[in-house]
């Protein structure tokens, strides 16, 4: 059996650590609760100076830890709605990748989950990894039976540390639980289930099947897109067995153009595989970055992956839906109906929700190329556009949300890196206008697979 953790002495020293990161943020806020009230001033700036520093300080620990600190530190820079600008831009800065551990704990982990030896599993096992992140590392390998695979091997001690990493999260939320309008508790549940889900290779697996399913029934899409099989056979919860998908990365714009392909054309199947889960499945693939996709050799887009993967309830799908149809209409009225009817918002912050719509679809700042927004003084409108959020009293991000808008942004930046001055409403409008009108089309989850 591999070694399941680290000591208790390092794990209190890492426990310590956190709790003193805790008790930074603490002071932070508390200085800058009594600023706000006119108890105790401070010069212009210092705050947000002490927030950016102290965001340095959690990367700086996150990298030596790393772990679940990474993951933490990723997933609680998307709650823009809870976390101060300053930490939450320093806290993007994260990167989910890190130095291979040894073949040897490798092997460990592999022999413990699937029982036997490697070598029972396995003709052939590369030495080195072929990637590496904060939760696992993938190795190249070949079944018996000749099939060239993709192994993901979750690493023996970290469940111990992220079980550290989180308590340390819920004690820091639980002290500022009395002092913010927001719902801490929620915001802990979406980091715990998040982080804990990445930890589990059969959810990934069925995620994977799920989605290859729902892409399938788009004939187009489904001679477009490639999802690699699972091979439940040698799959377990900390070990992930899956078809190997070769190919260039996605936004490698001469490889693809020697292949005879056209980037354009890439970005835009990429984006329709995509707003394909986001809007008529309602699940999706969280983390559409360069590095989860690769385009084979016939020029097929290969989605690698799916530890980062939502579900939305379907009150939630209507409203991204009716808010992305307003937007292509440029209706701010239906806008700010969708975010009333989807829970976002009650009736007293209607108008205010217009108004930020309004600007919003301003032909000045609408569908802009990303050489035109540079061109641009943005001043104007972020000022208008943060006096109005402040008014929104309200506002609540639903379940998954967040998750979503980290997707669509991702998706929209790598269209954009593909094909240079493409708009994103003329990439996102005719899916919009073709598919959106109709009611979702939905798939039940798969089962658990059997051994």
């Amino acid at each position: 059996m591999p070694d399941r953790g680290p000591s208790l002495h390092l794990l209190a020293v890492r426990f310590a650590v956190l709790l003193g990161l805790v008790a930074q943020a603490a002071w932070i806020y508390a200085r800058y609760w009594l600023d706000d009230r006119g108890v105790v001033r401070t010069a212009d700036g210092a705050i947000a100076a002490q927030m950016q520093r102290f965001a340095v300080r959690f990367v700086g620990i996150a990298g030596r830890y790393k772990g679940g600190l990474i993951k933490l530190g990723q997933v609680a820079s998307l709650r823009v709605d809870v976390l101060p600008a300053e930490v939450s831009a320093e806290l993007a800065k994260l990167q989910d990748r890190v130095d291979a551990h040894p073949l040897s704990e490798i092997r460990a982990q592999i022999e413990h989950e699937l029982g036997g030896r490697l070598e029972d599993h396995f003709a052939a096992f590369s030495n080195e990894a072929i990637a590496a992140a904060s939760l696992g590392q993938v190795h190249e390998a070949r079944l018996p039976s000749g099939e060239r695979v993709a192994v993901k091997v979750l690493y023996p001690r970290v469940e111990r540390s992220v079980a550290v990493d989180l308590a340390a999260a819920r004690v820091g939320l639980w002290l500022f639980d009395f002092v913010t309008v927001a719902e801490l508790d929620q915001v802990y549940a979406q980091l715990r289930d998040s982080i804990r889900g990445e930890m589990d290779y059969l959810a990934e697996g069925r995620a994977a099947e799920e989605i290859a399913r729902n892409l399938a029934a788009d004939p187009e899409l489904a001679q477009r897109t490639r999802v690699p099989a699972i091979y439940w056979g040698a799959t377990r919860k900390r070990v992930l067995t899956m078809e190997f998908v070769e190919g260039v990365k996605i936004n490698d714009r001469a490889a693809l153009e020697a292949r005879g392909i056209d980037p354009r054309e890439i970005a835009t199947w990429t984006v329709r595989a995509f707003l394909h889960q986001m809007f008529r499945n309602g699940f999706f693939h969280c983390d559409p970055h360069p590095g989860n996709l690769v385009v084979d050799a016939a020029g097929r887009i290969g989605i690698l992956d799916f530890g980062m993967h939502q579900r939305l309830e379907a009150r939630v799908l209507t409203l991204l839906r009716e808010s992305l149809l307003a937007t292509v209409s440029r209706d701010p009225i239906r806008y700010a109906r969708a975010f009333l009817e989807g829970g976002m918002i009650r009736p007293e912050d209607l108008s205010t929700v217009e108004e930020i719509g309004r600007i919003s679809f301003d032909p000045k700042y609408f569908n802009l190329t990303p050489k035109e927004l540079a061109q641009i003084d943005l001043g104007a409108y972020v000022s208008r556009m943060r006096t109005q959020m402040k008014r929104v009293k309200s506002f609540q991000i639903p379940d998954g949300l967040v998750l979503w808008g980290r997707a669509f942004g991702l998706l929209l930046g790598l269209a954009s890196e593909l094909a240079p001055g493409i708009r994103p409403m003329d990439v996102v409008g005719p899916y919009v206008i073709r598919f959106l009108g109709a009611a979702p089309i939905r798939t039940g989850a798969a089962a658990v697979p059997s051994r």
